[in-house]
């Protein structure tokens, strides 16, 4: 899956997305979805204010993939 990222500056062919908590991410970005590639390393793939609000934007990109799409942007 394509993976355009929230700061707009990467496009990554991800493997895997998950939720982390954002060490010093300031008040804006204490939880970010992290995209892995296939490859080695993680991308930064977006940065939100809470876990919550992060699980649904996780749950979104699921439901856009589960129909058929083939790239997804934060």
């Amino acid at each position: 899956m394509l993976i355009f990222t929230q700061d707009r500056k990467c496009v990554v062919r991800a493997r895997t997305l998950q939720i982390q908590r954002n060490i010093g991410g300031g008040k804006d970005g204490k939880y970010m979805i992290s995209a892995c590639p296939e490859g080695l390393g993680t991308v930064i793939a977006a940065t939100f204010p809470d876990e919550k609000t992060a699980l649904d934007a996780l749950e979104k990109a699921f439901r856009a993939f589960a129909d058929g799409a083939s790239s997804y942007s934060f």
